[in-house]
């Protein structure tokens, strides 16, 4: 399990999605954007945006926790540079 420790600055809805072939349209999914900061190889800092998807029924998770730091347990699909020591 992988855990981000970020602060939250938004919560949002990503635009719905309609199949080109089928018509089938996916709802859009609830996201939260989150300010990392990221310490560098060099000791500097640098902010970083991420945007992650949760299921709905874990909105209430966060819904009154922006502006605070939080974290938030992940899985990964795809490209990832995260890099532990």
């Amino acid at each position: 399990m992988i855990i981000i420790k970020a602060k939250l600055l938004h919560i949002f809805t990503s635009a719905d999605y309609t199949n080109k072939e089928t018509q089938e349209v996916t709802l859009g999914k609830v996201k939260l954007q989150l300010l990392a900061i990221v310490t560098l190889r060099n000791g500097e800092i640098k902010n970083e945006l991420i945007d992650i998807s949760i299921p709905k029924e874990k909105l209430s998770l966060y819904k009154d926790k922006i502006g605070s730091t939080v974290e938030v347990e992940v899985g990964v699909i795809g490209k990832c540079n995260y890099y532990g020591i």
